[in-house]
């Protein structure tokens, strides 16, 4: 049995937050508005047809804004309005994709808006006469035409590749109307989601714990002979039984030498005694992101020289960790890593010092993406989700090691939100043990 809301609404999240807490968000965004501009945000478009399948992922930016996960949306702000744009229902569609909701003022109640319009032009009957009502691009010429104002949240800028449907859609308008002017939401946009409110954090929990789970359950299919497949399994049964909708990234998990390989998705080994085995997965929850990883012993018991290398991997984390704080960035807490890692005592292939092998960030932020909005260079700030995970990489040697961690900044520190989820040598060796 489904919740017709849900069925109605498109729903793959586990999770949706009440029509308030998105509208609050759309309320930040036409506060930049002036009186006549007018803000346009396109969701993911979805053309699947008869007979067709596959999961629909809403465009990460209009969820935020939204909650809204129906293809082929647009959104559009003005500074004392919103308006919501959806497809017409098609019923012979629907009877293959599920039934959807569509234009009128019942969806707008229902989702929060003060209209839900058709996207594209259609026409109505008054008086027995015919009368054609423009899509939602007609609507934005004609307000366009009055004010000369158009934001659109933009991609970064390239000289190459295709262009984003905000491009082209700007550009048809340029050839309308040549006049307007062209404004960036995105730098507003990114500084909005790089700081979770408490209700995107408590979906960011339960996320985490998904993951938390799905890393135990992988733990527990651990032994030689086992297949990297049968691991991924034990984790996304693990995944599913918790709530989450599915993973947030495709799944690592690398033994051996593919350990080494920084987003090795094959998941095609076999586990052989004697190796390591590194395990980097992540639960989606109300589209929020968990990314976690533990580097396993697959024998049960890491070999002297692997042990050693942990606890300097481990040595990088806790530097790393020291930095996290309002006012430090990730850039810092990189540098802090790799110093460690110098001074680990430990030398990697070839007698290189250990940071040599050290080969990627330190982290990144976390949030409706796996890899979310922000780089190294944003200053931490209270509410900010940032993931630690140092690692070596021995290609030589076939070990690969990595320790993962998500943690939000809080205002004298950081909070790690996957604390229950051990680390240390002698905890990870019993996870393994456990299930023999």
């Amino acid at each position: 049995m489904i919740d017709e809301r849900i069925l109605l609404g498109g729903h793959y999240a586990a999770e949706l937050q009440p029509p308030e807490a998105y509208g609050a968000r759309r309320q930040r965004v036409q506060k930049l508005l002036d009186r006549g501009a007018v803000a346009v945000l396109f969701g993911a478009s979805d053309a699947r047809g008869y007979g067709d399948v596959g999961t629909f992922r809403q465009d990460p930016t209009f969820f935020y804004l939204t909650g809204v996960e129906l293809p082929n949306s647009v959104l559009v702000l003005e500074h004392d309005k919103e308006t919501l744009f959806l497809p017409a229902r098609r019923p012979n569609i629907e009877a293959w994709t599920g039934p959807k909701l569509g234009p009128g003022p019942a969806t707008a109640d229902l989702l929060g808006f003060d209209e839900v319009l058709d996207r594209d032009p259609y026409e109505i009957v008054v008086q027995a006469r015919r009368r054609p009502q423009p899509g939602f691009a007609d609507r934005i010429a004609d307000a366009v035409a009055q004010t000369g104002s158009l934001w659109l949240a933009l991609p970064g800028a390239s000289a190459s590749g295709e262009l984003a449907e905000t491009q082209r859609f700007a550009a048809s308008l340029r050839d309308r109307l040549p006049g307007f002017t062209v404004r960036d939401l995105t730098p507003a946009l990114v500084e909005m989601r790089l700081v979770k409110d408490s209700a995107e954090l408590e979906l960011m929990r339960k996320a985490i714990a998904a993951t938390a789970g799905a890393q135990r359950a992988a733990a527990a299919a651990i032994r030689p002979g086992a297949t990297e497949g049968a691991v991924e399994g034990a984790a996304f049964a693990a995944v599913r039984a918790a709530g989450a909708e599915g993973w947030s990234f495709p799944p690592i998990v690398g033994s051996g030498g593919a350990g080494c390989v920084l987003h090795y998705d094959a998941n095609r080994g076999v586990l052989a005694d004697g190796e390591l085995v590194v395990v980097d997965i992540g639960a989606r929850y109300g589209y929020y992101c968990g990314d976690l990883t533990r580097t396993f012993p697959v024998s049960g018991r890491f070999s002297g020289r692997q042990r050693g290398l942990y606890e300097a991997v481990l040595k990088a984390y806790d530097a790393a960790v020291a930095t996290l704080a309002p006012g430090s960035t990730l850039a810092e807490a990189r540098r802090a890593a790799f110093a460690a890692f110098q001074n680990a005592g430990f030398s990697g292939d070839r007698g290189e010092p250990l940071g040599n092998f050290f080969i990627h960030g330190l982290g990144h932020f976390l949030g409706l993406e796996t890899h979310d909005v922000g780089g190294e260079g944003p200053t931490l700030r209270p509410g900010m989700v940032v993931t630690v995970e140092p690692g070596v990489y021995l290609p030589e040697e076939g070990i690969g090691i990595r320790v993962e961690d998500d943690y939000v900044i809080t205002g004298t520190g950081a909070e790690n939100l996957s604390a229950d989820l051990p680390r240390d040598p002698e905890s990870v060796e019993r996870l393994v043990a456990a299930a023999r």
